[in-house]
């Protein structure tokens, strides 16, 4: 045999000759150290089979010997990875290099081709494999094939694969995705067809069939479909069809149409939504696509528009001015009410008519107004004054309010602008003649405290006037009383009494003097015996009591704050009042007396805490 001389620049047998990485890493290998020693000394039958597999560009390995070593090529070399079996699977037993599927896979396989078995195919198997730093699944197709030695017993096992770990998990994810899009079409309730340009005949599944009331087939004819759609819409759709199967219409298809499917005749409004595909000859070859009901959406899209006509229909015969606006406040709709009172043109209202309409004087507070409100979302309400076609101004309402959608979002605005001119002239007028009155009742009041102030002036000039014979009374009545008390004997009670009715004349005039100063001052208030008080006043009306023959009963009275001398002209008046209001032949009968009240039942002019006196 005629050896070669490897990297080391020692000999090797020729059959180990070329072989890439693998072919070197074999003559380097120290054999000897093996069941199988040198290669010099190896059957021809293994070098052959060495001489095919390194030299080979397709994956393979090799089991030989009682010991199953292994050997592989260069094209198998990537399926170990890095960090993995690879460099160290070359010389080694074929179970320990596949542990981790010897006992299900490997180990099997390889026994039935050394008891004598038949060359194995497996596809797209999985076998995990060590490679990369871990572990990894893969999928392989492989064949496992006896290799003979000189007496025809099988001696090893050649391994050819090839790994389709790339081609399953496509298959995988294709499968995976062909179940997401059943899941979705059955979601969505869509119904599916596959036409077939070039037979005429589709597909389609289950509740593409039902809608259509078609036949179990497998394939359809394309007439038998189009005689189920609504007369009215047949061509609609045949001519739709024939333009997407024309290349130059790009291959879109979209279109809704009615179907009465027998036996049941009930009529199924349904979208249908498709593509058309091409060869390089620009002829379709198929063209499919997905059917969705839309019945009760058409239904109640029909309906809206059917609102939104009498809707509309309700502005336009509105006697207001009706308007709309987009979300943003650009003018969509106005009706005739505005064309009449303005003599503005569409084109001329829907560009700057409101703006060249309003007073100047009015323009500013309305956009302001108009901003705020589409900012916040706020009602809208402002007056203002529009000129009228003959140039005249007068006054408006404008009021809107935003309308919603589910979501809550602003979609339009609806509005009205009424004419509220008379109206306004009557608030004018209604404001000049408060401010009249108001001027009126100032004068008034000016008038009042000049009054006031002379019936002060006048009021202290008269008590100090009274005062004087007042004095002269008292004083000569002091005198007759110091020299004359004995020999007036029962005339001294009488001298006595016109003294005390003097004095309490005294104390009238100072009253009186107060009084006048009620309007220009507050007297404090001070803690008042009522008892005294109205002991004082029994006194004064003792001569009204005599003769009436009144009855007076007085209970404990309390000490209270207030002014003595107005209460004092308070219990002269009510007392006074009693006695001289009288049924005739009936002695009065006066009973003065207290009952204490809580706060909340006062009058909010009266402190909380204080006693109310009762007259009875």
């Amino acid at each position: 045999m005629k050896e070669s001389t490897t990297d080391a620049g020692s000999a090797q047998p020729a059959f180990l000759r070329g072989g890439g990485e693998m072919g070197h890493l074999t003559r380097i290998h120290d054999w000897t150290q093996t069941p199988l020693g040198p290669p010099d000394t190896w059957p021809q039958n293994l070098r052959t089979t060495l001489g095919i597999l390194l030299n080979s560009k397709f994956p393979m390995f090799l089991f030989w010997g009682e010991e199953l070593l292994c050997f592989y090529n260069d094209a198998y070399r990537p399926s170990l990875g890095n960090n993995g079996n690879h460099p160290h699977a070359l010389g080694r037993p074929a179970s320990e290099v596949w542990v981790l599927i010897w006992e299900d896979t490997v180990g099997p396989l390889t026994t039935h081709i050394r008891n004598g078995g038949e060359a194995t195919w497996s596809e797209d198997e999985f076998m995990p494999i060590y490679r990369n730093g871990g572990l990894e699944d893969s999928y392989w197709t492989f064949s496992f094939s006896p290799v003979l030695d000189e007496s025809s017993q099988v001696a090893g096992v050649l391994v050819t694969c090839i790994e389709t770990t790339d081609k399953v998990v496509g298959l995988q994810k294709l499968a995976e995705s062909k179940d997401q899009l059943h899941f979705a079409v059955e979601s969505a309730e869509l119904a599916t067809f596959d036409y077939n340009p070039i037979t005429n005949k589709f597909t389609g599944n289950d509740r593409l069939r039902e809608w259509f009331g078609l036949p179990p087939e497998v394939e359809i004819e394309l007439a038998t479909a189009l005689a189920v759609i609504a007369e009215k819409n047949r061509q609609l759709v045949t001519d739709s069809i024939k333009k997407t199967l024309d290349f130059a219409s790009g291959g879109g298809y979209d279109i809704e149409y009615t179907l009465i499917a027998p036996p049941t005749n009930v009529e199924r409004i349904v979208r249908a939504k498709g593509r058309a595909w091409f060869g390089e000859d620009q002829v379709a070859y198929r063209f499919n696509g997905t059917l969705q009901d839309i019945t009760q959406q058409v239904k109640t899209r029909e309906k809206l528009e059917a609102e939104k006509t009498r809707f509309m229909t309700l502005l336009e015969t509105m006697p207001n001015m009706a308007w709309t606006t987009d979300s943003e406040g650009k003018l969509t709709f106005i009706n005739q009410c505005w064309y009449d009172y303005t003599g503005l043109s569409i084109e001329e209202t829907f560009s700057v008519g409101w703006e060249i309409t309003t007073h100047s004087d009015d323009l500013s507070a309305v956009i302001e107004i108009i901003r705020h409100s589409l900012k916040t979302g706020d009602s809208y309400m402002a007056e203002y004054r529009l000129r009228r076609t003959d140039g005249a101004y007068r006054w408006h309402l404008g009021r809107a309010t935003a309308i919603r959608d589910e979501a809550g979002e602003i979609v339009s605005w609806l509005g009205t602008t009424t004419d509220i001119h008379e109206q306004k002239q009557t608030q004018i007028r209604l404001d000049e003649l408060v401010r009249q009155r108001t001027q009126q009742l100032e004068a008034s009041m000016q008038e009042l405290r000049r009054s006031n102030e002379n019936l002060q002036q006048f009021a202290y000039v008269a008590s100090h006037d009274l005062q004087e014979p007042l004095r002269k009374i008292q004083s000569f009545g002091d005198i007759l009383k110091k020299r004359y008390e004995i020999q007036l004997g029962d005339g001294a009670d009488y001298l006595n009494r016109m003294q005390s009715a003097a004095n309490r004349m005294s104390v009238l005039i100072d009253d009186l003097l107060t009084f006048s100063r009620i309007t220009t001052r507050q007297e404090a208030a001070d803690e008042v015996s009522l008892e005294k008080v109205v002991r004082d006043v029994l006194h004064n009306l003792e001569l009204r009591i005599r003769e009436t023959q009144a009855s007076i009963e007085i209970e404990p009275l309390p000490v209270v704050q207030g002014d003595a001398s107005q209460l004092n002209q308070l219990f002269q008046n009510l007392l006074s009042n009693a006695l001289k209001f009288q049924k005739s032949e009936t002695q009065p009968v006066i009973r003065v007396v207290t009952t204490e009240v809580s706060a909340a039942d006062l009058p909010p002019e009266v402190q909380p805490g204080r006693q109310a006196a009762a007259l009875k």
